[in-house]
C-alpha cells in the first residue's frame, strides 16, 4: 500500500544499515558505499513511483508499467522486477501466464 519508504521508517534503517557498514569497510570505502546505496534507493523510489502515476507514449516505458502493475494487482507473488524483467527470469518469478 505505500509507493515510497516513509521518512521515519527510512531513516531508522538507514542508521542501523550505516552502522553495519562502519563494521565491514574502511572510512573512505563506507563514503563510497553509503553515496552508492542511498542513491540507487532514491532512484528505484523515484522509478517505482513513477510507475504508478507516470506517462509515456515510449513502447518499451509502456510494457514496464504494465508489467509492475500486474504485478501489483493481478499476481503480487510474480514480477518483482520494476526496471527490467531480467531478475524474474533469473530466479524464476516471472508470471507463469505471458499475457505479453
Amino acid at each position: 500500500l505505500r509507493l515510497v519508504m516513509p521518512p521515519a521508517l527510512s531513516t531508522f534503517l538507514a542508521v542501523h544499515i550505516l552502522v553495519l557498514l562502519t563494521l565491514i569497510f574502511t572510512p573512505g570505502m563506507l563514503h563510497a558505499v553509503a553515496c552508492g546505496l542511498i542513491t540507487g534507493y532514491v532512484l528505484y523510489d523515484e522509478c517505482h513511483y513513477w510507475l504508478h502515476h507516470g506517462t509515456t507514449k515510449n513502447e518499451r516505458l509502456t510494457y514496464l508499467k504494465s508489467y509492475h502493475l500486474r504485478h501489483h494487482y493481478k499476481d503480487y507473488k510474480s514480477g518483482f522486477g520494476i526496471t527490467s524483467d531480467f531478475w524474474d527470469n533469473i530466479f524464476g518469478t516471472n508470471f507463469s501466464d505471458p499475457e505479453y
